[in-house]
């Protein structure tokens, strides 16, 4: 397991551009690996999430605009602040990825994603096996 999340995370070239505060900023980044948002599951490619309106709500799209999801995470707060641009994705299993988190470089507040049912599920049944992957900024 060990050595499959090791393969996983140098699989990751995540290239990400934001700007400096998440309620104005947008992120993009090509995640190479099927990944789940709430009870969605979008597939691997290029996108883009940005904020829609002010009410915290968030639009992750894909690059060919037809895998699309709207979220509404919540704030998640740091002692300091982010040291790069960021996606986190919490896996299960080496092939259950979902997003949890979005961080922008230099900020101290990030979002968070609510976890779906099926990740609380995966997440009590495999938690020996839960990997964090961290997707680097280039």
């Amino acid at each position: 397991m060990k050595k499959q999340a090791l393969s996983l995370i140098g699989v990751l070239s995540l290239l990400l551009v934001a700007g400096s505060a998440f309620s104005q900023s947008t992120i993009q980044g090509n995640v190479p690996f099927n990944f789940s948002v709430n009870n969605s599951t979008l597939p691997a490619g290029v996108y883009t999430i940005s904020p829609i309106g002010m009410q915290g709500v968030v639009l992750i799209q894909g690059e060919d605009k037809r895998a699309m999801k709207l979220v509404t995470p919540n704030a998640v707060q740091s002692a300091e602040r982010a040291d790069r641009t960021k996606l986190v994705f919490h896996c299960y299993g080496g092939d259950h990825c979902f997003l949890y988190q979005l961080w922008i470089a230099g900020e101290e507040r990030g979002r968070q994603l609510p976890k779906s049912n099926v990740e609380k599920e995966l997440a009590a049944s495999l938690a020996s096996k839960n990997v964090t992957i961290v997707a680097k900024a280039q």
